[in-house]
């Protein structure tokens, strides 16, 4: 009789447990990302790729969520990523602030040679404010003709935690060559009139 009610105990055990496995509601799908435009990507190695002919003139970053964020930004040289700097955003608001680039030159238009530049940065967030030890979820890079926009997200939301942008500088024009001054209409010079001739006693 015991070993019977045993097995009953058990048999209601496992009858209450699939009960409420086919009772639980599945977890609902994670929210949607946001839209992408046409000149958007996601991204999480992001790289912008400057033009030969333009360098980056400014950088700046903004802070739109309430979590704490550390951006770093680089920029390669020969084939390794080398960090410029660290720069804690302020906020959270709506404006950008600016990033002070340590090495211009690094930056700046070659004027050596034709090669592109490629510039990057990256985000660290920190929930408590204390230990900024967590990464992105995902980023968006954003290209126009005036620059690129980097937006990094802490989740799956519409707005980005933390954006930073980077500002090019104007293409460089060829110069024109110089218009030579209009040609002068050349006239022939003036031939010096005939002397008048003496009478003819008088020669």
């Amino acid at each position: 009789m015991p070993i019977l009610k045993r097995s009953a105990g058990l048999g209601s055990i496992a009858a209450l447990c699939m009960c409420v496995a086919a009772c639980q509601q599945p977890a609902p799908p994670p929210p949607p990302l946001p839209p992408l435009t046409e000149s958007c990507t996601f991204t999480n190695a992001p790289d912008v790729l400057v033009p030969a002919d333009r360098g980056v003139e400014r950088i700046s970053a903004g802070r739109r969520g309430i979590e704490p964020t550390l951006v770093s930004v680089a920029v390669r040289v020969g084939d390794d990523y080398r960090q410029d700097g660290t720069m804690y955003v302020p906020g959270p608001d709506l404006g950008y602030h600016p990033y002070f680039i340590n090495h211009p030159g690094h930056f700046a238009r070659n004027r050596d040679n034709d090669a592109s530049k490629h510039v990057t940065a990256s985000m660290l967030w920190s929930s408590a404010g204390t230990y900024y030890d967590r990464a992105p979820a995902f980023s968006m890079l954003c290209l126009d003709v005036d620059g690129a926009t980097l937006a990094f997200y802490t989740a799956r939301t519409l707005q980005p935690s933390t954006i930073v942008r980077f500002d090019f500088s104007p293409p460089v024009r060829p110069r024109l060559p110089r218009n030579p001054p209009p040609e002068q209409p050349s006239t022939p010079p003036e031939q010096p009139s005939a002397l008048p001739q003496p009478p003819y006693g008088l020669r």
